[in-house]
C-alpha cells in the first residue's frame, strides 16, 4: 500500500488534489471503537446505551458508523461538518464509555487517517 501522506508525494500534489484525495493538510483523522457489554444487562439497558452513545458522539460534533451486535458496540468516529477529530474528544468519549455501567471493556485505537487506512 502507498503511504498517501508521503512527502514525495504530496510535494507534487497541488492544493486543488489534496483536498480532492484527502491528504496533507486536508487529511481527516477518526478512531475505532468497540465496546463489550456486560451480558446480565437488560436488553432495554443496550438500546439505551446506543441512543445515549450516538448523543454524546453528536455533542461533539462528529458522527460514528458502525455496528452493535451480539453484546459489542463496534464502529468508527469520523469528522462531519469540518468538525476535526482530536486526541481530548478521543479521550472524552472512551471515558464516557468507560464510565456506563453497562460496559465491561472498552478499546479505542489511536487517531487515524479514516480515508487511508485499513481500519
Amino acid at each position: 500500500m502507498i503511504n498517501a501522506n508521503s512527502r514525495q508525494r504530496l510535494k507534487r500534489l497541488k492544493p486543488r488534489q489534496r483536498k480532492k484525495l484527502r491528504v496533507g493538510e486536508f487529511q481527516e483523522l477518526g478512531f475505532t471503537v468497540i465496546a463489550n457489554l456486560k451480558e446480565d444487562a437488560a436488553a432495554g439497558a443496550h438500546d439505551g446505551l446506543l441512543d445515549a452513545w450516538l448523543d454524546a458522539v453528536e455533542q461533539h460534533g462528529v458522527s460514528f458508523g458502525g455496528h452493535f451486535s451480539d453484546g459489542q458496540l463496534d464502529g468508527i468516529v469520523f469528522p462531519i461538518n469540518g468538525v476535526a477529530v482530536t486526541a481530548e474528544m478521543r479521550s472524552a468519549l472512551n471515558a464516557w464509555l468507560q464510565a456506563r455501567a453497562e460496559v465491561s471493556d472498552v478499546e479505542c485505537s489511536e487517531l487515524l487517517d479514516v480515508w487511508h487506512s485499513a481500519w
